[in-house]
């Protein structure tokens, strides 16, 4: 069996990818408690919420970058 190697460079960026999504979430969460005049201590509560935000939207743009790479690499093959 062969080894699978991840540099640590793409380790890396998806860390930053996930702490951006994060990041997204709460300040999702903090926009909502604002706009709903809601109690400040949600922020906490709803910390399981605000994470699955954060997956669906690490999901999101996974699928995005996805199909962005297919569509180079089927363009850039047409082109030689």
């Amino acid at each position: 069996m062969k080894d699978l190697v991840i540099s640590g460079k793409k380790v890396k960026k998806e860390l930053l990818i996930a702490l951006g999504c994060f990041i997204c979430a709460v300040l999702i969460n903090i926009v909502c408690i604002i706009v709903y005049h809601s109690q400040w201590h949600e922020i906490f509560t709803q910390i399981g919420f605000t994470v699955f935000v954060a997956v669906a939207l690490y999901v999101l743009l996974l699928i995005i970058r996805l199909i962005v790479l297919a569509c180079r690499k089927i363009f850039c093959k047409s082109k030689k």
